[in-house]
């Protein structure tokens, strides 16, 4: 049994683990009506379709969170609450084998999904899954980064999500340019094609499908369930019975909102792919960026001896001409001296990239060949080179605590231009971004400072 994945940065899902019952770290309430779904055309169709009961105990509701699904019945951990099988499933090898074929080389499995979610749209009513096509939400009701305005996304500049949302969807236009003429010769099924809806097409797969073994495949029902990022219910591919299921990870009473976790996602995935974010999120982390000077002596030298001490797998890889890098850190926990969710390369990183003699290198290149081969893995045994490095890290990590912490300070003045230029709702989506990178960053910083204090003491 294969779990599934959401699309939007899609990462393993672990399967269902025992829990205790606990209230649900639940996504903001959608900011326009969700399109209503009619439960007597909607399931009798989907039940059609399937030529199976998809459910019986979950019906379609709307909560604060927008469309919903709750328990119509006493549901106990472990019970099966769905089950979607193949044929109810929008997945690329539905498309016209004289579309696929054109596409094959020139799209990816989500880009062709999006492509059969098109032309199922172009057809109307006589879609197949024209019930299900219908209840989906229009591109001015979503709030993926991808919609969202300049001004709206200057707001986030001080986060890494500013610029991935502007690759993202440069992206998607270059996606664009490569499917058109292939779709072009098909009129008839896909009429007159326009950018706008590629990339409305695109947002909706990547906020609603899942990674199985059958491929990017958007599963009706299913994909009514809401985020909780602290559930332990995830969906599942069975490749036996050919189904989608859900099992649930604790009781739920009649009436009680039934939820499930996308993926283990930060609130700039969770904004930049699925449109909303969490008040509070375990799963945050910051990009730190550090820069490396060309004009630093030392600094062929630094990239040589980090490139020497990299392995095929390494995590983290500089090359010549390289003047800035990243590194993404999460919330500091506290382990004697020990930072857990600084990650020991980025350590490494600033020891290296921030020594000020050929001897440093040579000592760390020595130590390197000695142990394990991994280059500046251990504290420095000079104490002034170690706090100088961390030093260094403390002041980029400042810096951007000062960038974030001025940005959410604008966010909040009520009468101020980023209140008036910005959509409510994706206002208070900016502000659990920057408010939850903050965090992190605040966590790091903090940890930094102890360490650099207990290692000039010793």
């Amino acid at each position: 049994m294969a779990a599934g994945a959401r699309i939007g940065r899609c990462s393993p899902r672990r399967l269902p683990a025992g829990a205790p019952p606990r209230p649900p770290t639940c996504r903001r309430p959608t900011a326009a009506a969700t399109p209503k779904v009619e439960d007597e055309r909607f399931l009798p169709w989907l039940r059609s379709k399937a030529g199976a009961n998809i459910s019986s105990v979950l019906r379609v509701g709307t909560s604060p969170l927008g469309r919903s699904l709750f328990a119509s019945q006493p549901i106990r951990k472990g019970d099966c609450m769905m089950q979607v099988p193949y044929n109810a499933l929008l997945t690329e090898d539905k498309l016209p084998e004289g579309v696929r074929r054109l596409l094959d080389g020139v799209a990816g499995d989500t880009t062709k999904t999006a492509v059969l979610l098109l032309m199922e749209q172009r057809l109307g009513d006589d879609s197949g899954w024209a019930p299900y096509v219908s209840s989906l939400p229009s591109s001015g009701r979503m709030h993926n980064m991808m919609f969202w305005a300049p001004n709206e996304l200057h707001m986030v500049r001080n986060s890494s999500v500013c610029d991935e949302t502007i690759v993202h969807r440069e992206h998607l236009k270059k996606q664009f340019s490569m499917v058109k003429p292939a779709l072009e010769r098909f009129p008839h099924l896909f009429g007159e094609i326009k950018l706008e809806d590629f990339l409305h097409a695109s947002a909706l797969v990547s906020s609603r499908a899942w990674q199985t073994s059958r491929g990017v495949s958007l599963i009706p029902f299913a994909d009514f369930l809401n985020h909780d990022g602290d559930s332990d219910s995830i969906l599942v591919y069975d490749e036996q019975k050919d189904v989608s299921e859900v099992i649930a990870d604790r009781n739920y009473a009649v009436g009680e909102q039934v939820m499930i976790r996308y993926g283990k996602y930060s609130n700039a995935t969770l904004a930049l792919n699925f449109g909303f974010t969490l008040s509070r999120n375990i799963y945050d982390q910051a990009l730190v960026w550090i820069d490396m000077p060309e004009q630093d002596p030392l600094y062929k030298k630094k990239i040589d001896i980090w490139q020497k001490h990299q392995t095929p797998k390494s995590e983290h890889i500089c090359s010549p001409g390289c003047t800035k890098t990243s590194f993404a850190i999460k919330e500091v926990k506290y382990s004697g001296d020990k930072g857990i969710g600084v990650p020991q390369i980025l350590r490494a990183f600033v020891r290296v990239f921030y020594a000020t003699s050929t001897e440093e290198l040579e000592e760390m290149a020595m130590e390197a060949a000695e142990n394990d081969g991994r280059l500046a893995r251990r504290p420095l045994k000079h104490a002034e080179r170690e706090v100088h490095a961390h030093r260094k890290l403390l002041l980029h990590v400042d810096n951007m605590m000062q960038g974030h912490s001025t940005a959410v300070e604008q966010l909040e003045i009520v009468d101020g231009t980023a209140s008036r230029n910005m959509h409510p709702f994706r206002k208070e989506m900016a502000k659990d971004i920057l408010a939850g990178e903050l965090q992190v960053l605040q966590s790091a910083h903090a940890w930094a400072a102890n360490y650099c204090e207990t290692v000039s003491m010793s």
